[in-house]
């Protein structure tokens, strides 16, 4: 069995880096006494399967990790806590509220689930994610000109760096969705879903294409889409009762 746990990550956290966030996670695991699984060897450490890593300084309301259980630690559909939670028994929704205590002001626990552990990881089943940013000083009119531009061309031409050395790509094909979703006090801001196969496109590599040296804002992750039988669908839906911050 495991646990599929779906966290935000908003405001100052987000320049927190990815090996940071995991660190504060495992705590938050300790803390609650979620009776995880380690690896063997001299040196055990936790067994968690993060979704695909977010870049530092962006926020996120749709972040993953698969937490193996030991099998014994599953009663009657409760989790039987261990360590500093021992013998408590909690069920999905109090272990949410827990770990969501357990973690710092910014990172919430947004939905969890006990499921049969099996199939591939999360990194291998993301296909593409979903993002919202603001570009810092833009136009609004000329960045709507620009997103039409470029959907209606075969080619999306970006610079990043890759192996040292800046490299020009067509990522054309990698962008499924792009449009204008209003203004912040920063900008106007755009939603995109970008491929996260070949490799993972980021929102920082549109900015240049749609306002050219112009910096962009602040980005943040709304979706991570995995394909199951042909139909896209998100690894962990959101309860419907959740609100999560607005973009501002």
């Amino acid at each position: 069995m495991r646990l599929r746990i779906r966290f935000s990550k908003m405001g100052k956290v987000r320049f927190v880096g990815h090996r940071d966030v995991a660190r504060i996670v495992e705590r938050a695991l300790r803390r609650c006494g979620v009776p995880i699984t380690y690896s063997e060897g001299f040196s055990p450490r936790a067994r968690m399967s993060f979704g695909l890593a977010l870049p530092t300084c962006y926020e996120s309301e749709a972040e993953y990790l698969d937490v193996p259980l030991d099998p014994d630690s599953i009663i009657d559909g409760q989790i039987a806590c261990t360590g500093w939670g021992q013998g408590k028994l909690h069920n999905p929704q109090q272990m949410q509220a827990a770990l969501s205590e357990a973690l710092p002001t910014g990172f919430d626990v947004v939905a969890l689930t006990v499921e049969p552990k099996g199939g591939r990881s999360l990194q291998e089943t993301v296909v593409s994610c979903g993002w919202k940013f603001d570009i810092l000083g833009a136009v609004t009119q000329e960045v709507e000109e620009a997103i039409e531009r470029a959907l209606a061309s075969s080619e999306i031409e970006t610079e990043r760096k890759k192996k040292n050395e800046l490299v020009r790509e067509n990522i054309r094909y990698g962008v499924h969705d792009l449009r204008m979703d209003g203004e912040s006090e920063r900008g106007p801001i755009v939603v995109a879903e970008l491929s996260a196969k070949p490799r993972v496109i980021r929102p920082s590599e549109l900015v240049d294409v749609l306002a050219p040296g112009a910096e962009m804002g602040i980005a943040r992750r709304t979706h991570q889409w995995i394909e199951n039988d042909g139909q896209r669908q998100e690894p962990l839906m959101l309860s419907k009762s959740l609100q999560l911050k607005e973009y501002s």
